[in-house]
């Protein structure tokens, strides 16, 4: 009932969620690379005669009925991956069984599907060869139409030169594209499309599935391929097609990035930031259902045109207190949708050992260069999501690195505001210039000594360096001295009351100051009991008590099923822990990120309402909220959910010797005690 009026400012959140960029007034032409800078060759390299300067040019590719790109001889972008499936059981004609997905059939014998792009060559020397970026765009937007205007910096090869600020809910996303236009001024060629079902691209929306969307994004770099055999851009390709490539985006725009760069080498690098590992734990977590999210995704698609099972999905996700998959779609198909959407499904194959596509060999990662950027506070992608593309990047022996900060897919309806985008003082944007620099460009491998193997954000000024993300084993955490005690909690949570109280299970000794961050595991671990007729959840998470008040950490919960019994970790936070500090486990009937109503579908669709139309107001000070507060009070009174947890958890706490300080708010010592300014916990 209230898609109605949403709707009317939907096209508004597209902003927010990395959209097109029609927002911006007009096309940047930034001024031409300043060749022979150190990070344009590698040391040695012998650079061919250049040509005089080619003016930069911007172009969109073809639509079936419009030719945009005004380039004589120039091909359009067509996908063989089939504008949708048709899945068992649904009574509809949308093309070849999605059950032969894995067959080269299913591609020869169905529809074209015409991808949307938008292409942006820099000014160069005639002659020159350019690294590109792909590109794409967040969840409810499209490619990017132009680039941002460009902030004046005295050196365009610094990594420190001003991008132009995002604003709202999804601040960072903003900001990641329009870091893209400084990328193109300092010499990159940027290609940007429309994921399937978005902008002016074709197809059924399958979120981001590794036989669709994944297939999509390859009609791309094989259509940059031949354009580049063509001549008509200036990039470099050998016989096989390769030519140097990294790829870009957050959220969704990450969500491309892992599968494709497992399965096509002709990637270079990726850079995924704010993105899933498993879009089953993203969305239905451990057999639960992250609601309030899945209603503002639904919500932010209506219109567009989606595989008829999301369709099913979405309208059964509008009953009230869904809180398992089990009863948001019964027949088990919809976790067979979301398990082929994401990094996990080629972790899965691996396993075993099955191939890809039939015919091929059993699936193998190959090593990938990756550079993972994720929230702490994330609600909707969690750094749990990081950890797990982490360590499976790792095991195939590529250069990963993993940064997480206090930005991410917010929440206002929790209270939650954007926070810092770097980890104490390694900033997230110089990181990815001076990655990609180096795995695009050659730049000296030095350039990378800014960049750790993990930080991990402790709030919006600290962050700790470590090797290993602590948690993860015995072995590793004894190196840095993480807490081995497991501590037992059992709490009961009965039909009409909200959160319990913070259960203790460590105090923070006198005279110390600690961090807890990382992977707390569980052991022993069950949910007993539900809602009347079953269907509960338990929802749970760690809690700090401090000063006479409590708080949940990094506002994180992880939701466990009843049925679902085996469970070993909750999601990874970032805390700085002072003496007397009290931390323990405490538990929810319903929570904003995973009910209907009470969710960030009416919070955060709303605040940007309430922002436009009267801006710092705020919800509570506006007629709507006047209107919706005492609504979801009654609703969370109803909204029964009694149920037990018990089992012991281990808290990844150690005694940080050096935590790193975002530049400006040091300590104030003399000199930082290490690499990454970093100093001492006061």
């Amino acid at each position: 009932m209230f898609r109605l009026p949403v709707l009317l400012f939907f096209s508004m959140f597209l902003v927010a969620c990395g959209g097109d960029g029609s927002s911006t007034p007009s096309e940047v032409e930034p001024a031409a690379p300043e060749f022979g800078s150190p990070s344009d060759s590698a040391p040695g390299d012998t650079q061919p005669t250049l040509g005089p300067l080619v003016e930069g040019r911007f172009f969109a590719t073809d639509t079936r009925d419009t030719d945009r790109d005004g380039i004589e001889g120039l091909d359009p972008i067509i996908s063989d991956a089939p504008p949708t499936c048709a899945r068992p059981g649904f009574n509809f004609d949308a093309g070849p069984d999605c059950t032969d997905v894995g067959t080269e059939a299913y591609y020869s014998l169905s529809g074209d599907t015409w991808i949307d792009a938008q292409v942006f060559v820099p000014p160069h020397r005639e002659g020159e060869m350019l690294p590109v970026i792909l590109h794409s765009h967040g969840w409810g937007g499209s490619k990017k139409s132009e680039l941002d205007p460009i902030p004046d910096c005295e050196d365009i090869q610094s990594y420190d030169c001003p991008i132009g600020g995002g604003s709202g809910l999804l601040a960072m996303f903003g900001q990641l594209d329009a870091l893209l236009s400084d990328l193109y001024r300092k010499g990159y060629v940027i290609v940007s499309f429309s994921q399937r079902g978005w902008g002016e691209s074709e197809g059924d929306i399958m979120v981001m599935n590794s036989y669709h969307e994944t297939r999509d994004a390859q009609a791309v770099i094989d259509w940059i391929a031949r354009q580049g055999q063509q001549g008509q851009l200036p990039i470099a390709v050998d016989s096989s097609g390769n030519f140097t490539l990294g790829l870009m985006g957050g959220s969704y725009g990450g969500g491309f990035q892992l599968p494709l760069a497992a399965i096509d080498p002709r990637v270079d690098t990726i850079v995924p930031v704010g993105t899933w590992h498993s879009l089953e734990q993203a969305i239905l977590p451990n057999g639960g259902v992250k609601g309030g999210w899945g209603n503002l995704l639904c919500l932010l698609s209506t219109g567009r045109s989606r595989h008829p099972f999301l369709e099913n999905a979405c309208f059964a996700l509008t009953a009230p207190f869904i809180r398992q998959a089990a009863v948001l779609e019964p027949s088990g198909n919809l976790l067979e949708f979301v398990r082929q959407n994401g990094l996990s499904l080629l972790a899965d194959l691996e396993l075993a050992q099955a191939p890809f596509l039939e015919g091929m060999e059993p699936f193998t990662l190959r090593p990938i260069d990756a550079l993972l950027i994720q929230g702490t506070r994330d609600v909707l992608f969690n750094m749990q999501a990081s950890a797990d593309n982490y360590r499976y990047l790792k095991m195939a022996g590529g250069d990963v690195r993993m940064m997480t900060n206090q930005s991410g897919h917010m929440n206002p309806l929790a209270n939650q505001a954007d926070g810092s985008t770097s980890c104490g003082a390694v900033d997230m944007f110089s990181s990815i210039r001076r990655w990609l620099d180096v795995k695009l460009r050659g730049a000296n491998e030095s350039v990378l000594d800014e960049v750790p193997k993990i930080c991990l954000s402790l709030d919006d000024e600290r962050g700790v360096i470590v090797d290993t993300i602590p948690g993860e084993s015995v072995a590793a955490d004894q190196l840095i001295s993480v807490d081995q005690v497991w501590r037992p909690f059992e709490i009961r949570i009965g039909n009409l009351r909200g959160a319990q109280e913070c259960q203790t299970v460590y105090e923070v000794p006198a005279d110390t100051t600690q961090v807890l961050a990382g992977i707390p595991r569980l052991r022993d671990f069950s949910v007993q009991g539900g809602i009347i007729g079953g269907g509960g959840a338990a929802y749970l998470g760690l809690c700090l008590e401090r000063g006479g008040q409590t708080f949940l950490i990094d506002d994180m919960l992880t939701t466990f099923a009843p049925q679902f019994q085996s469970f070993s970790e909750l999601v990874g936070v970032g805390e700085v822990l002072k003496a007397g500090d009290r931390v323990g486990v405490m538990a929810f009937k319903a929570q904003e990120q995973m009910n209907f109503l009470t969710t960030a579908t009416l919070g955060q669709v709303t605040e940007l309402l309430v922002d436009t139309v009267v801006p710092g107001t705020g919800i509570d000070d506006t007629l709507l909220g006047d209107l919706l507060n005492p609504l979801q009070g009654i609703l969370s009174a109803v909204n029964t959910n009694a149920y037990t947890v018990r089992g012991e958890v281990k808290l990844p706490v150690f005694p940080a010797g050096l935590v790193s300080y975002q530049i400006g708010s040091e300590p104030p010592f003399l000199e930082a005690e290490g690499a990454f300014n970093q100093f001492r916990l006061q």
